[in-house]
C-alpha cells in the first residue's frame, strides 16, 4: 500500500474527512504521499545497502573503501563474498589460517605461506596472475593488515 491510500483510509476511518479525487483534502494528501514515497523509497534503499547480502552499489563500495580494497571490476556476488571474508579478519587472525582468510579476502587464490617463527618470518609466494598494479595493492595491503612484527617477504611467481 503506497502511502497516498494508506492516509486516505486512515483519514476517512476517523469519520472526520471525506477524502474524495477532486478535493482538497485529497490534494494536499496526495501532495504530501509523493514526498513521503520519495523518502520511503531511500529509506528502503539504505536499508538494502546496509546489508552485505542485499547491497547493490554504495553499500559495497563504501564498505569496500573502508578496508581499502574497492573491487569495483568483479560481480557484486564476488565483492559480497570478498568482503564478508574481510569483515571475519581481525587481530586475532594472528595464525597462519588467519593469514590464508586475509589473502583470500584480497581476492586471492593460489598462494602458499611459509612461516619461520624463529626468526619472526614469514614468506608469502602468489601465483596468482596479477598486473603490475594488483601487485603493488596487494603488497600495500600485505603491509597493512599482517603483524607488523613480523618480516613479510613477498614473491610473485609469473
Amino acid at each position: 500500500m503506497n502511502s497516498l491510500d494508506s492516509m486516505t483510509k486512515k483519514l476517512e476511518n476517523t469519520k472526520i474527512y471525506a477524502v474524495k479525487p477532486g478535493g482538497r483534502n485529497y490534494a494536499e494528501i496526495k501532495a504530501f504521499s509523493v514526498g513521503l514515497d520519495m523518502i520511503f523509497n531511500e529509506l528502503d534503499e539504505m536499508l538494502r545497502e546496509y546489508y552485505i547480502d542485499t547491497a547493490q552499489s554504495y553499500g559495497l563500495t563504501e564498505r569496500e573503501r573502508f578496508t581499502g580494497a574497492v573491487r569495483d571490476d568483479l560481480s557484486i556476488e564476488k565483492r559480497r563474498e570478498l568482503l564478508k571474508i574481510r569483515e571475519q579478519t581481525n587481530e586475532e587472525f594472528c595464525t597462519p589460517e588467519g593469514f590464508n582468510k586475509i589473502l583470500e579476502g584480497y581476492g586471492l587464490g593460489n598462494f602458499k605461506i611459509t612461516e619461520n617463527p624463529s626468526q619472526n618470518a614469514l614468506s608469502v609466494k602468489i601465483s596468482d596472475s596479477l598486473s603490475e598494479l594488483n601487485k603493488v595493492w596487494v603488497n600495500k595491503m600485505i603491509e597493512k593488515d599482517f603483524p607488523a612484527h613480523l618480516e613479510i617477504t613477498v614473491e610473485f611467481a609469473s
